[in-house]
């Protein structure tokens, strides 16, 4: 391992604030690359070169200018090798106690780093795979540089899995297992895949009660279809305003309704501009109450809290507007899904 400045600032300024002296990181060349003083920094410290040279922590009674103060230099070890020194200028007598600590300290915040470093890389590497893998059309092959990747980072990309999609304005921190898979979509959008119906339930509990929009695919292999369905039915649930759905057993007809071509486009253009005098939320309004509620007009004008003879009239100007009878079964189911291309479509 080579000693970066940037880490070894980062040390010294850290050490600098526990202890009131100034202290030096030299690499494994003896040249100074971090320190409390910036200007001698890229100067060849002769005590650390010493040190290097003996592989101890040596004392340093005199001065040499720019090439080293009185103090102690220690090497810093990682991986039984020396990578560089630290130094701390002062008398030698009062901060060769703290040379040992120092130096202890150092190689601890080096490894600490070296951790974060590979666990950093591994998070990235997860990442740019599970990237390419919910775009993977076809089931990833045995001979691809794609499936040797997954077989690196211990992923089973035979295995079915679900896919859920959360959504939210401001999404919290997602409960995870260590055998699932998280990926951020967006700020506000996170896909999990899991294999198991234990997380499924845990994460349709975590989203109910943190009010999270949440979709849920079918489980497949092919991981680019079960991240479609759930993004799909977030999609669905947040145009229909229907938090209900969740799942994309749920939205699978209307998926397939808005995929076909049930309606003509005349038709479609007629309901497209229709109102109900002048208000075309009212008019969509109207129709999914009457739909909700089986055609019936008692129940339907109960919902929507209003009068029998009032319901009657919008059903007429839905009929006037479109040239669509709400009343005949043929009609009402064009009707419905003239409304569900409108909405998805917008």
């Amino acid at each position: 391992m080579k000693l970066e400045p940037t880490l070894a600032q980062s040390i010294v300024d850290k050490m600098m604030k526990q202890i009131p002296c100034n202290i030096n990181m030299m690499d494994e060349t003896g040249t100074i690359i971090a320190s409390g003083d910036k200007k001698r920094i890229g100067s060849l410290h002769r005590g650390a070169v010493e040190a290097i040279s003996s592989g101890q922590s040596l004392p340093m009674a005199e001065s040499y200018g720019e090439h080293g103060q009185p103090g102690v230099n220690s090497p810093v070890v990682f991986d039984h090798q020396i990578i560089g020194v630290i130094g701390i200028t002062g008398d030698p007598e009062k901060v060769t106690p703290l040379a040992s600590l120092l130096s202890t300290a150092t190689e601890l915040l080096i490894s600490q780093a070296q951790t974060n470093a590979i666990r950093q890389e591994h998070t990235s590497r997860l990442n740019r795979f599970l990237h390419q893998w919910i775009q993977t059309k076809t089931i990833i092959s045995k001979s691809s540089s794609l499936y040797l990747e997954a077989e690196q980072l211990g992923i089973q990309v035979e295995q079915p899995r679900v896919a859920l999609a959360l959504h939210a304005t401001h999404l919290p921190q997602i409960p995870m297992d260590t055998a699932d898979y998280l990926l951020q979509l967006s700020d506000n959008t996170s896909l999990v895949l899991t294999a198991y119906d234990t997380t499924i339930k845990r994460l349709t509990s975590f989203a109910k009660d943190n009010h999270i929009a949440i979709g849920i695919g079918t489980k497949t292999n092919l991981i680019k279809t079960t991240v479609n369905q759930a993004l799909q039915v977030i999609d669905i649930q947040t145009k229909l305003a229907d938090p209900s759905l969740i799942s994309f057993e749920q939205v699978q007809f209307i998926s397939a309704i808005v995929n076909s071509k049930l309606i003509i486009p005349d038709t479609l253009e007629r309901l497209r501009n229709a109102t109900i005098d002048g208000n075309q939320g009212e008019l969509f309004k109207t129709l999914d109450a009457f739909i909700n509620a089986n055609g019936n007009l008692v129940h339907a004008a109960t919902n929507l809290h209003i009068h029998r003879n009032t319901l009657s009239y919008q059903l007429n100007k839905i009929h006037e507007e479109t040239g669509l009878n709400p009343r005949n079964f043929k009609d009402l189911v064009e009707l419905y899904i003239g409304s569900l291309l409108i909405k998805l479509n917008s």
